[in-house]
């Protein structure tokens, strides 16, 4: 296999190198389809590197980005044509490098594609996901790339695309470019039908925080039917890698990140958890999961959502005097579990504040209502339990 990979390397490189010197000449020679479609993705992106600092309201992205996507994607589907439904993704990945390497789409020096990428390509992700085969492309903008993905599925005797998802709108209010962190497909409901979920983050030179995306949509075999079903952005400290997990059912998806902290403290884990039914999508509990996560969501989020998670409509007036909407974290001190099994108490130092303290309750697993808010440690609530710190691992066998 690999001493047939590297024969059909050394081919694909002699017929550009051929077509190059022919061409200096003044004459032609014939190319094969894929060395067409791949000439093509550079002749696009050689024609976008002589305009690094234009368009900087997109940074740099116009639709001539979708031509390098389209082109590109066409490539892989060339691939595809002869890619059997039991092909090992890896070799093919290696392949796909190796095309866009030999014809010097990548760029290997910092100083000419930093902090444009425009007119260079990062390297494509295959992974597979059942009997369905995943990409990822990403074409580069200023300071980072724009991910497209795509997703194919064997029916009948071929690969065929049933879903994709591409940044195609070049206008300074609606481009989103993001890099894709992963692609989940759920297993099938009773119509045969799917939910894709998609997460990413916005690329960005320097800074930690930046808006993480969350997207579902529902798939059949049929592409025309696809459908987005919930499309979501939050600010997140983006330094983990990756920053923000998930994981999707047939009528479930459960996301993880880490939010606040923006101006000092530290972040913490929020959660988002959603139900899908038919093309209805309710968000659901949990939204933390330990009872000092559940409090800086609870001060964070508007009300209209902190009220349903509230025991008493009094609370509403701690809540006016102590919500912040300005992404910063504040000092929590450990979690204190109270006299009542399901009560536990955290105190927090916020920003040019006293000291307060929230009397939380916790319903296993991650049910958690506000009891109460006072300025004064609960009576019945000291025993420093670790338990109430611990955050459970909802994306096992995820990095």
């Amino acid at each position: 296999m690999a001493a047939e990979m590297l024969k059909r390397h050394v081919r694909i490189v002699t017929r550009l190198v051929l077509a190059l010197i022919l061409g200096c000449l003044g004459l032609s020679a014939p190319l094969s389809g894929q060395d067409k479609q791949l000439a093509a993705v550079r002749v696009t992106l050689l024609s976008l590197r002589q305009h690094p600092n234009d368009h900087r309201e997109t940074r740099g992205a116009t639709p001539q980005l979708t031509v390098v996507k389209h082109q590109l994607r066409d490539w892989i589907e060339f691939h595809l044509s002869t890619f059997p439904r039991t092909g090992k993704e890896r070799a093919l990945a290696e392949e796909l490098h190796a095309g866009l390497r030999d014809a010097e789409l990548f760029c290997n020096d910092e100083s000419l594609c930093f902090p444009s990428s425009l007119g260079f390509l990062d390297d494509i992700q295959v992974s597979r996901d059942d009997e369905f085969l995943m990409f990822q492309t990403a074409v580069g903008i200023w300071c980072g790339y724009d991910y497209s993905a795509y997703v194919y599925q064997w029916i009948g005797s071929g690969w065929r695309r049933v879903w994709q998802s591409e940044q195609d709108a070049y206008t300074e209010k609606e481009y989103l470019p993001q890099i894709i962190h992963a692609v989940h497909i759920s297993a099938p409901d009773a119509a045969r039908n799917r939910l894709v979920l998609t997460l990413g983050s916005k690329p960005g030179c320097a800074s930690a925080f930046q808006p993480v995306y969350y997207r579902v949509w529902r798939i059949s075999e049929n592409p025309q039917t696809s459908r987005l079903l919930l499309q979501e952005s939050e600010l997140a400290n983006v330094g983990g890698d990756p920053p923000i997990r998930g994981k999707v059912g047939p009528d479930d998806v459960l996301i993880g990140f880490e939010v606040g902290g923006t101006g000092y403290g530290s972040s913490h884990q929020a959660v988002r958890h959603y139900e899908v039914r038919a093309s209805a999508v309710r968000q659901v509990d949990p939204i933390a999961t330990t009872p000092r996560d559940f409090v800086e969501e609870w001060l964070s989020l508007p009300w209209t959502q902190s009220a349903s998670r509230s025991e008493s409509p009094a609370l509403k007036e701690w809540y006016s005097k102590l919500h912040r909407d300005d992404g910063m974290g504040d000092f929590p001190e450990p979690a204190v579990h109270c006299t009542s099994p399901d009560l536990w108490q955290i105190a927090t130092h916020l920003h040019e504040l006293p000291e307060m303290y929230y009397l939380i309750r916790w319903r296993q697993p991650y049910r958690f209502t506000m009891s109460g808010v006072s300025d004064r440690p609960y009576p019945d609530c000291s025993d420093r339990d670790p338990k109430g710190d611990e955050h459970p691992n909802l994306f096992p066998g995820q990095n």
